[in-house]
């Protein structure tokens, strides 16, 4: 590439970032910001209803809307639907800088004999009227928390079963089914090569009972054959875990 053709892209990217910035502290001054506590919700028989705490901790008043949905997954992705056996109350608050809001989330049937059910609490922040004259990005906060109710035999568990496959566009797919009665949190994959190299995907992962989750994981070069014994660690619910596991 030319110098000209550096500089006129340098420029191009000067300008697209400055655009960027003014859109995000323009966005900054009408976004608002809560705070939640905890950040996950467990119910059972015995533990029915559950308090939270929202706390407003921006310079404005804000304004949110709570909505609770039954949470499935099914082909690696997450499925929500409305949903009345479980309640959060109250459904939309007003919260002046500094405030904070009790919420409590109750329990409206029975839990199953033996599986976990799985819900999502979405918190959405409504945002107040633009000011006239405004130009810029306006944001609003919104949050999800994941609500579990244990089932009445007690504490479920995972059991996840993992496989390494190849992929058809050479990347290697590592996939994790769950077996077990309650769910499992990924926090922490990481895959180790014969040859040294480290496949690591950043974030967590929920697996729910029955349901499967996928990782495709890029080498960064060839994939070694069938039959390769590779080490995985894994961190699931807090637990970490390394063992081998025979790439398909």
């Amino acid at each position: 590439m030319s110098f000209p053709s550096l500089f006129q892209a340098a420029r191009r990217g000067l300008v697209l970032s400055c655009f960027i910035l003014t859109l995000l502290l323009a966005s900054q001054a009408l976004a608002g910001s809560f705070s939640v506590s905890p950040t996950r919700v467990a119910l059972s028989a015995q533990d029915q209803v559950v308090a939270l705490r929202v706390r407003n901790t921006g310079p404005e008043e804000t304004s949110v809307q709570v909505e609770l949905q039954e949470w499935r997954q099914a082909n690696g992705q997450d499925h929500y639907s409305p949903s009345r056996e479980v309640l959060a109350t109250p459904p939309i608050f007003t919260l002046a800088p500094g405030e904070t809001q009790v919420l409590r989330v109750g329990l409206r049937r029975p839990p199953e004999r033996t599986t976990e059910l799985s819900y999502r609490l979405f918190l959405q922040e409504l945002p107040p009227p633009a000011p006239e004259g405004f130009q810029g990005l306006r944001m609003a906060l919104r949050m999800s928390l994941p609500v579990f109710v244990a089932p009445a035999s007690g504490e479920a568990t995972p059991e996840l079963a993992w496989r390494a496959t190849r992929g058809g566009s050479g990347e290697l797919r590592l996939s994790a089914r769950n077996h077990g009665h309650g769910h499992g949190q990924v926090s922490r994959l990481r895959v180790q090569l014969p040859d040294g190299r480290t496949l690591q995907p950043s974030g967590n992962a929920y697996v729910l009972p029955g349901a499967e989750q996928a990782w495709a994981l890029s080498p960064g070069g060839s994939l070694p054959a069938a039959g390769t014994e590779l080490v995985i660690t894994t961190r699931v619910n807090g637990q970490e875990t390394t063992f081998r596991l025979q790439l398909e």
